[in-house]
């Protein structure tokens, strides 16, 4: 699969400005801290697994069974 494949409306990129406090710590903790976005892959239902994108690769960060690690607010709510 190429990018173009992948990408859409369940798999995208997120703004690290839109992640939980925890998980902006944690990109500095792990000296990560000079990226713009990370990656999300949904899952069936809560489950995602974030990363950060490096061209072909996506370099693994987080299993997010509950989504947590950018919440979202459901429209209309």
């Amino acid at each position: 699969m190429n990018w173009r494949d992948i990408e859409g409306p369940d798999h995208h990129a997120i703004g690290v400005d839109r992640l939980s406090k925890e998980a902006q710590a944690r990109l500095t903790e792990i000296k990560q801290d000079d990226i713009d976005e990370v990656f999300s892959f949904h899952f069936a239902g809560k489950p995602r697994i974030i990363g950060i994108r490096d061209m072909n690769v996506v370099k693994l960060l987080w299993w997010d069974p509950e989504h947590l690690v950018c919440p979202s607010q459901k429209k209309n709510t």
